[in-house]
């Protein structure tokens, strides 16, 4: 038998009352004086009994149904009492704080634990979450937030507002199968480059343009391009290299934080990469547009080769440079061209290409 000191409320009245708990081999009794001045005891049995989780030396536990009876103890022996006398019953589980209590050993191993953990969440687990949090992203506020971000990237950037004009005029005579609302942008930058913002946004390097020598190509481009806003490409990327900002906000619903994070952050989107799984995706989601629309696959193949001529071998060549061009995705172009039925001659696309060649020069 073990008597301790408590404070014990009743559940029904606001006041506690000084009692003794005394541990019997079933059962509790708490005494206490109530306010008449009258000796009154209370019997808990051990199964009805629940030890509140808490982070000090305070040890608090409830009885009963609702209003709960309450034990408010501070005596330190009294978790080594409880299991000497019911060992069979867990009172206490270990608590985070018990942590410090190790030795040095213990808590380097425990360390060395979480921070493995912690890498191997990062490295493989939040790829995984970005895409899925992406995916789970409603069209409307992806393009809000592609909205946000080109506003703030386009500052960087002296916009060529007659190609623009032409090279849109060009984009909504192919049907791109995207309910994504297309724009493209034509800035004024030698480079061959072009990369797709979350939303629908396309920047065009005007660079590439003055390489083209087809209608094809400019297609292949667009389409490319394109497919990367359709399969959520650009918004996977960004929240991997963002993840722990963007996910905090998404954690809170805060949409508005989102935005600001990526806004703050626009200049990368000319930097990102994609592996090679989200190129060939985007090449052959590319290659069904242009089949469905007529239009020839050598526009690929011709792109293909106009980048390689300007930046190298294929092996080193970065295809837009944010796009890896491997020799696998050139040979799928080529393969694929050759087995394509179904070209028609798109006059309109003609005349639309021949005034992006006029406004070029």
């Amino acid at each position: 038998m073990y008597n301790f000191s408590v404070r014990y409320h009743d559940g029904r009245l606001s006041i506690a009352h000084d009692a003794t708990l005394t541990l019997m081999p079933d059962h509790w009794l708490i005494h206490y004086l109530d306010p008449s001045g009258e000796l009154t005891s209370v019997r808990w049995t051990l199964p009805g009994i629940v030890t509140d989780e808490n982070f000090s030396n305070l040890y608090i536990f409830r009885y009963g149904e609702f209003p709960r009876q309450t034990i408010e103890a501070k005596d330190e022996n009294l978790p080594t009492m409880l299991k000497k006398q019911y060992p069979e019953k867990i009172f206490f589980k270990r608590r985070v704080t018990d942590i410090f209590k190790l030795n040095n050993a213990t808590i380097a191993g425990v360390a060395l634990v979480v921070l493995m953990l912690l890498g191997l969440g990062y490295w493989f687990g939040l790829p995984w979450l970005a895409g899925a949090v992406a995916a789970r992203i409603p069209v409307s506020a992806e393009t809000k937030m592609g909205e946000t971000m080109y506003d703030n990237m386009i500052l960087a950037y002296d916009v060529d507002d007659q190609l623009t004009a032409r090279v849109n005029d060009f984009a909504k005579a192919i049907d791109f199968k995207t309910e994504y609302p297309i724009r493209v942008t034509v800035v004024k930058e030698k480079d061959a480059n072009a990369f797709a913002l979350p939303g629908g946004n396309i920047v065009v390097f005007d660079g590439i343009l003055r390489k083209m020598k087809t209608k094809e190509e400019l297609a292949a481009l667009l389409a490319h391009e394109v497919s990367h806003v359709h399969y959520r490409h650009s918004l996977r990327n960004i929240f991997r290299s963002l993840g722990g900002y963007l996910f905090l906000s998404l954690l809170l619903n805060d949409i508005n934080g989102v935005a600001t994070v990526l806004a703050d952050n626009s200049n990368m989107l000319a930097n990102l990469t994609y592996s090679r799984e989200l190129e060939t995706e985007a090449d052959r989601k590319g290659m069904d547009v242009l089949q469905s629309n007529g239009i020839s696959l050598e526009g690929f193949v011709d792109l293909f080769q106009t980048l390689k001529s300007a930046h190298g071998d294929v092996g080193s060549l970065k295809l837009l440079s944010t796009h890896p061009l491997t020799s696998d995705r050139q040979r799928l172009a080529e393969t694929m061209a050759e087995q394509q039925k179904g070209v028609n001659e798109n006059e309109e696309l003609e005349r639309k290409w021949a005034m992006i060649l006029r406004a070029g020069k």
